[in-house]
């Protein structure tokens, strides 16, 4: 017999989504006087900032004007910024500060921000992560067939693993025609499931997952039975890795990227890294050295290190996971930050994580999440004081296959889409439904369906078939833009602590430094014919640098500026030559704090008047098909009333391009 307790839970859904189509004909009399539902939604409700109000022609609010402006509003929570945001923010003497999250109408929200232009108003949107199977169709669609041509069927499954042994836990999803079917199985390996179709048609997919060492199944169409037991096999990690999780030191994304080709000094001492997500399990084996973190879900703050999604410590582990023989993160001696938004994180926790950031002197933050498309004023208020204090705010695309989301699409982020290898997928696996033949390219790299892609993306990263940490001390495989930006957060920290040119001429704190980094690593890119705005520059890797970058402890001895290095050929792709700053379509790198030059200049940085409602002293590139590079001459910058720009002040360190 089926596991009672596995057939139950799949039982209790399908009824529960059945009797909510039918709900509305059975309302109870009441004597209560009915309420009309009225529309409401969440809001973030902040003081425009010093500089953009006087860039509007308004004053400032004062946090008087403020509460006065709010009277009568469902405020719900109040944000408090820290000293080190309001300083980058350049917040006066009486200025309104605080950040207010209220209730209320759309109509209402609309009405603030076209009648009071010293207040910022954006909906607090909830945040999500993670991709996977879109497995759960509109339930709306149970509805839209005549109950007696939609009939259930009793589908049994047994799911086997290596040495065809039973596999208990083991996450079972059947899709039908309504809404979809799930259990999990029990000590035998065994579940039941429901399966809806109309008049007798085959299941539409079959999804099988199993935490903890086995690669998922996924299949269109599959073949089930209801006369018989419906028989599994899942493959084991050590079946096709030999000798998992010993000998694993470097995942496929991170080989591709010429970790393992760095020499063994190189581990990320001195470099602050955040990692906002759904917090690290530092019980972990490779992760027990993650020692601070805050936790922005509720009152508790130390909570940080219960990481109830999985999501938070896969992206660690990538970035810093700690081993001698398993495997290794990009910069595992780096003072990693766990600051944990998930489950139930807005927009709201996204500002207080930023916060955190910037009064901690974070120098890179990973963001393996999203909202919606729109850009969000208030959060991007608090995205450019992250980035003038000097704060590299990393961002996965998304990976729901259309516009990139925001954060990742904002000017004063760097956006990550995803690539995969075909090596490395399994067959009749999910990631292998994503493989499409004309984003292909000949060397197996392939950009998925489900990555996010327009103008926004930076660059592209290994993002299918990621093994990495999980809570409980187990390992998985996770595919999405998450897995993707956490490889190039691990670049970017590895840059900040072993490349000369962080440690002396971007030394200092601010968005010159922010924009030298994302140049570099745009200049590091190996190009894919996928077009731009699937992969941006194309996929960072550290081979060009490698013989530049210096080890913890020797970077201030004589002859380890790294200026001896070969430049790179100029009209190379920057693959091949050394690092510098190449130009690329879309780049949205900064000009930050410094006055733009003539356009015959430098061509293309952004004259002040197109710069729209920008923070003072940062103004984005503007997109062009590259940057044209400055005259190269010994000796003093050639106009004495403009800033040099960020490509000539790399360019007299040594780097070229």
């Amino acid at each position: 017999m089926p596991d009672s307790e596995g057939r139950r839970g799949s039982t209790a859904r399908s009824h529960s989504t059945a009797a909510s189509t039918t709900a509305s004909t059975a309302i109870p009399e009441s004597h209560e006087i009915p309420v009309g539902v009225q529309p409401t939604a969440q809001y973030l409700i902040a003081p425009r900032s010093r500089a953009n109000a006087h860039q509007l022609g308004v004053q400032p609010l004062s946090a008087g004007m403020l509460n006065a402006a709010v009277q009568g509003l469902d405020v719900v929570r109040r944000i408090q910024r820290p000293h080190a945001t309001l300083a980058t923010l350049g917040v006066g003497q009486g200025d309104a500060t605080d950040i207010l999250v209220a209730n209320m109408e759309p109509e209402h929200a609309q009405l603030i921000a076209a009648t009071a232009p010293q207040l910022v108003v954006g909906h607090n949107s909830a945040l999500t992560y993670g991709g996977g199977p879109a497995l759960m169709q509109d339930a709306s669609v149970f509805g839209m067939f005549p109950a007696a041509a939609v009939k259930p069927k009793e589908i049994r499954f047994k799911v086997l693993g290596e040495n065809d042994r039973p596999l208990d836990g083991a996450v079972v999803t059947l899709t039908g025609d309504t809404v979809p079917s799930q259990g999990t199985t029990n000590s035998k390996g065994e579940v039941s499931l429901d399966l809806y179709t109309l008049h007798d048609r085959p299941a539409r997919s079959l999804f099988v997952m199993r935490p903890g060492g086995y690669w998922d199944l996924y299949l269109t169409e599959p073949v089930v039975s209801d006369a018989a037991v419906n028989v599994v096999r899942l493959r084991g990690y050590a079946e096709t890795i030999s000798g998992f999780p010993r000998g694993f030191q470097h995942g496929w994304g991170q080989r591709l990227m010429g970790l393992d080709r760095l020499g063994p000094n190189l581990r990320g001492e001195g470099v602050k890294v955040a990692i906002i997500d759904s917090g690290a399990d530092n019980t972990h084996p490779l992760l027990s050295h993650l020692k601070i973190g805050r936790d922005f879900t509720d009152g508790n703050t130390t909570a940080w290190s219960n990481d109830l999604v999985g999501h938070g410590s896969h992206c660690a582990g990538v970035i810093g996971a700690r081993s001698e023989d398993q495997l290794r993160g990009f910069v595992p001696e780096a003072e990693i930050h766990v600051l944990k938004v998930f489950p139930g994180g807005r927009y709201d926790s996204l500002i207080d994580a930023l916060d955190y950031c910037i009064d901690h002197h974070i120098d890179v933050v990973n963001m393996s999440l999203g909202g919606d498309t729109e850009i969000n004023a208030v959060v991007e208020e608090t995205l450019t004081a992250a980035v003038n204090a000097g704060v590299a705010c990393i961002v996965a695309a998304g990976n729901s296959g259309d516009a990139v989301k925001y954060p990742a699409r904002s000017p004063y982020s760097f956006a990550v889409s995803a690539v995969g290898s075909i090596g490395e997928v399994q067959p009749n696996s999910w990631d292998r439904s994503n493989l499409r033949p004309q984003f292909l390219a000949a060397d197996g790299i392939f950009s998925p369906a489900f990555t996010c892609f327009g103008p926004e993306v930076a660059v592209c990263a290994p993002g299918v078939a990621i093994i990495s940490t999980v809570p409980g001390g187990n390992f998985e495989s996770q595919s999405g833009t998450s897995m993707a930006a956490p490889h190039v957060t691990g670049l970017a920290a590895l840059l900040l602590a072993h490349h000369p040119v962080f440690r002396q001429t971007f030394a200092a704190r601010g968005p010159a430094r922010v924009a030298g980094l994302f140049s570099m690593i745009r200049s590091l890119c190996a190009p894919y014919g996928f077009g731009p705005t699937r992969v941006g520059a194309g996929m960072p890797t550290l081979a060009p640098v490698a013989n530049m970058l210096i080890p913890a402890g020797q970077q201030d001895q004589p002859g380890s500026s790294g200026a001896a290095a070969t430049p790179g050929t100029a009209g190379t792709s920057g693959v091949a030559g050394a690092p510098g700053i190449v130009g690329t379509p879309g780049l949205p790198g900064f000009a930050p704090g410094l006055t733009p030059v003539p356009a015959s200049a430098v061509g293309g940085i952004m004259a002040p008047q197109a710069a729209g409602p920008m923070a003072a002293g940062f103004m984005p590139f503007a997109a062009v098909p590259g940057l044209v590079p400055v005259p190269v001459a010994p000796g003093a910058w050639p106009y004495p009333h403009q800033q040099p720009p960020v490509n000539w002040i790399l360019a007299q360190a040594g780097i070229h391009y």
